[in-house]
């Protein structure tokens, strides 16, 4: 049974204030036997979605024992990259949680981590990185866009019809239609403005600086993030997950998945059970 909660969190920006909805998902009477503390960053092109998106990703992750705290936070043309609030909001719900976790009981002994869903993934990269060094015991992006310049290029070369001879799939069916790519770029373009700033973020998780325990989930088919958008992470993340034959739609929801072998929840249980042994 799992008890869902919501209120907010005051954006520490004075010139551009907000109350940031949250949304808190938490076993029901199993304080004593909570493991983990997961702010989970939703996707949505850099642009859409809420702390109500992937519902069943969030509840299936508090089935592990485990709080799950969503937010809607402020992106996309209201608060385009540069402007730094995205990143504001989302640094104020984490200190929110760092601070409850000493507060609220059950929550003090638990790990702290990321997960995030594509633009959350990439999100959840970009905090564990940035964040005071051992503040995080892990992160999990699933299909992350973690080189947003990347995507850019692969959905440019699928408006020109060269996806496959540019490298980015082999299979033709594996790329987006030319008018599908077209509108993901723009929405895209609408938060980052411009190539260079796509690079440098993207550059910018070149290597585990802070050494974050990091289990990068993707799938083998994702015509929204082929593999090159993760290379980087690839090399440096403690365990990668390739769900063969699937696509974006693993980072939407699990429902259809859920008991499956391509089902990657045991995974993530794994994957904490690893990091609670190594602290």
């Amino acid at each position: 049974m799992i008890e869902i909660n919501e209120t907010s969190v005051a954006s520490s920006l004075s010139n551009a204030p907000f109350q940031i909805p949250i949304k808190i998902h938490q076993p029901s009477q199993h304080d004593s036997k909570l493991q983990s503390i997961m702010f989970f960053i939703h996707g949505g092109i850099f642009t859409h979605g809420s702390m109500h998106c992937h519902a069943s990703i969030a509840r299936s992750l508090s089935q592990l024992n485990s709080v799950v705290i969503t937010a809607s936070f402020r992106n996309g043309t209201e608060a385009q990259w540069k402007s730094g609030v995205t990143m504001a909001d989302l640094k104020d719900v984490f200190n929110w949680i760092n601070r409850e976790r000493q507060l609220r009981n059950g929550w003090s002994k638990c790990l702290l981590g990321l997960v995030g869903s594509s633009s959350g993934g990439f999100f959840a990269l970009t905090l564990a990185q940035t964040l005071p060094a051992n503040t995080i015991q892990f992160c999990i992006p699933i299909c992350p866009v973690a080189h947003p310049f990347k995507r850019a290029s692969y959905l440019r070369s699928s408006i020109a019809g060269s996806g496959v001879e540019d490298g980015f799939f082999s299979d033709p069916e594996d790329v987006h239609a030319p008018s599908k790519a077209q509108i993901i770029l723009e929405t895209q373009m609408g938060f980052w403005q411009d190539d260079e700033s796509m690079i440098t973020a993207g550059e910018l998780l070149r290597s585990n600086v802070n050494k974050v325990p990091t289990l990068l989930i993707i799938g083998s088919r994702d015509k929204n993030v082929p593999f090159e958008v993760t290379r980087l992470i690839q090399t440096w993340a403690t365990r990668t997950i390739v769900v063969g034959g699937r696509g974006h739609e693993i980072c939407d929801s699990v429902e259809e998945i859920r008991g499956t072998y391509d089902d990657y929840i045991p995974d993530v249980e794994r994957f904490l059970n690893y990091c609670i042994g190594e602290t």
